[in-house]
């Protein structure tokens, strides 16, 4: 089934939004291996991009950039919606009020889409029932999130305890760890910090994007002495043979769950998270895969008091977890390991 996701460049000829185009063409070169020109992304009498992307047999996304007119709508539509949502009216029939007064073109009848916006701070992703909640926008360069990896490592931080504890890496000098589901990136990053090579995976387009565009910038930053993430093209694990890839020693997978966190942003996150994925209806599944991939160990994060993941047929059960406090994270013995988990 194919999915629509719509782009937009801040485009006033300014040295700010050409920094902004410039972060666009970086995320369209990754994401479709074709070169763009960043002023072709800014100016208004050229066609607009677009692409269709195929992601195995399971998925087909479509990629649109709009205009400024239909990118007004848009935004008319949210505002509309936010205060028909304050009023106790449903957000659908909000924004169908807003895109028949907010503007007469055709193209803004199908304002139902997730839209990425690259400004000159970087992308930002923002969906239509998002009520009066800001779009999403990530940056590893805040200073909380500096803070907590120099507070961190590979002894204090539950995930990286559970990914690293008691591992040697099969081969080079840094763990070779699989993120399966890299989200926004915060396990990467810590996982990378605490020594791991990380190779990140992530199957929704809107989050790939703000998430490539947010490890572009940290790339140029003086506060990153170490090797990155690499974020892989658009996909699953499964496909990492496709990438020039080898068998990780640990594969790392968070399967949406309910989140126990109260803080503002953790609760948009997951209105976006939910929106987007829904619940996860494959986790099994998706655990024997990263097990049968998997060289050492794989870790499952998993609600503190839920029940491990376990396919005893495949004879999958948990080895032994670590506590996350409000989380748990399970490990399994890779099959490709000899003992080691």
């Amino acid at each position: 089934m194919g999915r629509k996701v719509w782009f937009y460049v801040e485009s006033d000829a300014d040295a700010a939004n050409l920094a902004a185009a410039s972060a666009a063409a970086q995320v369209w070169q990754v994401l479709t291996g074709a070169q763009v020109e960043p002023q072709a992304l800014m100016h208004t009498d050229t066609a607009p991009m677009d692409v269709t992307l195929h992601q195995g047999q399971e998925r087909e996304w479509r990629l649109e950039q709009i205009d400024k007119a239909v990118y007004e709508s848009w935004q008319a539509a949210r505002v509309t919606e936010a205060k028909a949502m304050s009023k106790g009216r449903k957000g659908a029939g909000a924004v169908i009020d807003a895109v028949a007064s907010a503007s007469e073109s055709s193209a803004s009848a199908d304002l139902d889409v997730p839209l990425v916006v690259f400004a000159a701070d970087g992308a930002s992703l923002a969906l239509p029932h998002m009520g009066k909640m800001k779009p999403l926008h990530l940056d590893f360069e805040l200073l909380s999130y500096r803070q907590r990896l120099l507070r961190g490592g590979r002894s204090k931080e539950p995930v990286a305890r559970a990914v690293m504890q008691g591992l040697q890496p099969r081969q080079g000098e840094r763990l070779a760890v699989f993120d399966a589901t890299a989200g926004l990136g915060r396990e990467s990053m810590i996982l990378a910090h605490a020594g791991a090579q990380v190779y990140a995976f992530e199957r929704q387009l809107p989050i790939w994007m703000i998430l490539c565009d947010a490890l572009n910038r940290a790339a140029r930053s003086r506060f990153f002495p170490f090797p990155l993430p690499q974020l892989q093209p658009l996909g699953t694990i499964k496909d990492y043979a496709t990438y020039g890839l080898t068998a990780p020693d640990v594969i790392y997978y968070d399967p949406m769950f309910p989140e126990r966190d109260s803080s503002a942003q953790v609760k948009k996150e997951m209105v976006l998270f939910k929106q987007l994925i829904g619940a996860d209806q494959d986790s099994l599944d998706f655990l024997a895969t990263a097990v049968g991939i998997a060289t050492q160990r794989v870790v499952v994060k998993r609600p503190h008091d839920a029940e491990p993941l376990a396919l005893l047929e495949q004879g999958i059960e948990r080895s032994h977890f670590i506590d996350g406090g409000m989380c748990r994270f399970d490990c399994y013995l890779g099959h490709g390991a000899n003992g080691t988990a």
